[in-house]
């Protein structure tokens, strides 16, 4: 009886040490997979920064956010015609040819822009008389030639208001 009583112990104490084993292998298993995970990811994070493609999705981002929040144009565009003009650059010879567009809002301002043409393009033309090469090829004058127009294209106008100037090319010779 004696034997049977350690028998019964020894596979009771078996029977117990195999479910904690288990338990702590499992336990141990997770642990290993979250551990790979997490350096994979990690990994894939860093590729992601060094290719750029990180930079290029934050930009997309703020892209996607700023034409959001401006994606109500003019209801109506009118083209002026393709003016072309020699640039103030001193002793080099050189020329400017502009072609663009104006935005508003009010369609009677369509009719009134047809009809004042003429002094709309000679106020234009005196604009880009005083213009120079280094104006155009900066961001900045090119943002400064467009509010110029549009402020002396409004000072023409009486019948509505210019909302934007928008360039169709804008070529140096």
């Amino acid at each position: 009886m004696l034997a049977e009583d350690t028998e019964k112990n020894g596979q009771e104490e078996q029977g117990k040490k195999k479910p904690r084993f288990l338990a702590k292998f499992k336990v141990f298993f997770v642990l290993i997979i979250i551990l790979v995970v997490v350096f994979l990811l990690s990994g894939m994070v860093f590729v992601a920064f060094r290719v750029g493609f990180v930079d290029r999705l934050l930009n997309r981002m703020v892209t996607d956010a700023s034409h959001q929040t401006n994606v109500e144009g003019p209801s109506f565009t009118y083209e002026i015609p393709e003016i072309l003009v020699n640039l103030s650059d001193g002793d080099r010879r050189r020329f400017l040819s502009v072609k663009f567009y104006v935005g508003f809002d009010n369609s009677k301002l369509s009719e009134e822009l047809e009809r004042r043409m003429p002094e709309i393009r000679d106020a234009v033309l005196e604009i880009l008389w005083d213009t120079s090469a280094e104006d155009v090829y900066s961001n900045e004058g090119k943002e400064n030639l467009r509010e110029e127009i549009k402020e002396t294209i409004n000072s023409l106008v009486t019948s509505g208001e210019i909302t934007g100037v928008y360039f169709w090319h804008v070529m140096i010779q």
